[in-house]
């Protein structure tokens, strides 16, 4: 215990008296500093974002519950008698869906940093709208630098200037053989040295991430994530130090360890990615396809809005047998009835998003191949279960937008029970009272929780390569002529 305190001593000695140390930790809390700031920026961005949504939403019902009692001319009378008609109250206070930001979001941007925040939700779906946001081209080429970024890019790099050269190093200043004398076997003295520097940035990695949990403008992540957070931060650290280790013990001299760690940095960080998309987009090839959506929507629009009513309002009790009870003559005589209008909606979205799912169909299978083939690349899979945590991966983004979904068939069925409502046998439009405003459904935000078995299994080959490495490495020391 003696022999291992005073290598422990003498390792704190030697790091700390040399300048470039110093300089390297003082710039990794500068840029992990920033970082924090910027994904805080970010997150206040979108949260007020969501405020001023909310406030427009506030803004809509006041003017909507204003048209009930605004009588003072004859245009305006008529307009309050029909201020409660579920189509008015459809255009004039439409329901809002948020993607309100996760606590850990600021930390792992993912792609949420171009995602849209809000959305209008009505009782159709309109695919020709396509939400776009103004972007500094700037922006877009730096990318967004949040604790991600350092924990990926940074983090390695300090582990391999403070790894590569602890034996080599020693065995060129003439001194490896008494740090033995002090510390037992040359594994045993290597060993101690990279634990001692793991601890080092490890403890400077967690100051940096905790301090962006605890300054999160969206509140604290649960303990559960925080623990899994830190945990997963602990295991890409023992990647690289193992990583690290391997190369050391081929006993080379402290150039070639060097260039070979930063060579594995750049291969893993930046090479092997490009692979993994350029075989994700040769698998799947997808055209480039300059396609107006807004002019293929008016094209459907005419082609739907030319055919038979009857064919159309057919569609729509086929698609909504529960309103069939509502069915009269009269919707198959002409296109200006309810039943027109909900039948081409119906036809016009299916259509439409036929359109959309061709469109995207090779990016989407390639996104799906390129998720297949991350988990041979331990610094993607790890990027992939930190934006997971975050709920800022694309399959997060996904599942928000089917909740939108669901969350339409709600507003929807709320809407066409008024639409099509029965009163004694007959079909009548039922309006929306001033108090049933208050009632009207709202979009409830979900956190849908991380698969633990999808994490534990990604976690799994990040460690089965790490314990790899360190027994390749500990079979190398063993050939180390001491």
């Amino acid at each position: 215990m003696k022999d291992k305190g005073m290598l422990l001593f003498y390792e704190w000695k030697h790091i700390f008296r040399q300048p470039t140390v110093w300089i390297l930790f003082f710039l990794f809390f500068v840029i992990g500093g920033y970082a924090v700031y910027s994904g805080n920026a970010l997150t206040n961005k979108k949260l007020e974002a969501i405020n001023e949504a909310k406030k427009e939403s506030v803004k809509d019902y006041h003017t909507t519950l204003k048209a009930f009692n605004d009588t003072l001319t004859l245009e305006k009378k008529k307009q309050a008698e029909n201020a409660g008609n579920p189509y008015v109250i459809d255009y004039r206070y439409p329901r809002i869906a948020y993607d309100y930001p996760y606590p850990l979001t600021g930390l792992a941007a993912g792609i949420k940093d171009v995602t849209p925040v809000t959305e209008k939700v009505n009782y159709y779906t309109d695919y020709a709208a396509v939400d776009r946001e103004i972007t500094n081209p700037a922006i877009l080429f730096e990318g967004r630098l949040d604790l991600l970024y350092v924990n990926l890019y940074l983090i390695p790099l300090l582990i391999i200037v403070l790894v590569y050269n602890i034996l080599s190093s020693e065995k060129e200043k003439g001194i490896s053989r008494l740090l033995i004398v002090q510390g037992g076997t040359l594994k045993r003295v290597l060993l101690i040295k990279l634990v001692f520097r793991l601890s080092l940035v490890f403890s400077a990695a967690v100051f940096l991430n905790v301090l962006g949990m605890l300054l999160s403008p969206s509140g604290h992540p649960s303990v559960l994530d925080a623990f899994l957070w830190l945990f997963l931060l602990l295991s890409y650290c023992i990647f690289w130090i193992s990583l690290c280790f391997i190369m050391i013990s081929l006993d080379r001299n402290s150039v070639f360890n060097l260039f070979s760690c930063l060579a594995l940095w750049i291969f893993l960080l930046f090479l092997l990615p490009l692979v993994i998309n350029k075989t994700a987009q040769l698998k799947n090839p997808s055209e480039l396809k300059l396609l107006d959506l807004e002019e293929k929507d008016r094209l459907i629009s005419d082609e739907v809005w030319a055919m038979n009513p009857k064919l159309v309002t057919d569609s729509f009790y086929n698609d909504y047998p529960k309103y069939k009870l509502a069915y009269t003559p009269s919707d198959t005589i002409d296109n200006q009835n309810d039943a027109f209008f909900a039948g081409y909606y119906q036809i016009k979205q299916k259509r439409m998003k036929a359109v959309v799912d061709s469109l995207w169909q090779g990016d989407n299978k390639a996104n799906q191949t390129a998720y297949s083939l991350i988990k041979y690349n331990p610094v993607q899979n790890t990027e992939h279960l930190f934006t997971l945590l975050a709920h800022t991966s694309r399959i997060d983004y996904l599942r928000y937008k089917q909740d939108i979904k669901d969350f339409q068939r709600i507003w929807q069925t709320c809407f066409y029970d008024r639409v099509f409502s029965m009163h004694n046998g007959k079909r009548i439009l039922s309006s929306f009272s001033p108090e049933a405003l208050k009632t009207l459904p709202e979009f409830k935000v979900k956190y849908h929780p991380v698969k633990i078995s999808e994490f534990i299994y990604g976690l799994l080959n990040l460690w089965l390569i790490s314990i790899g490495l360190c027994i390749g490495g500990l079979f190398l020391i063993k050939k180390i002529q001491q």
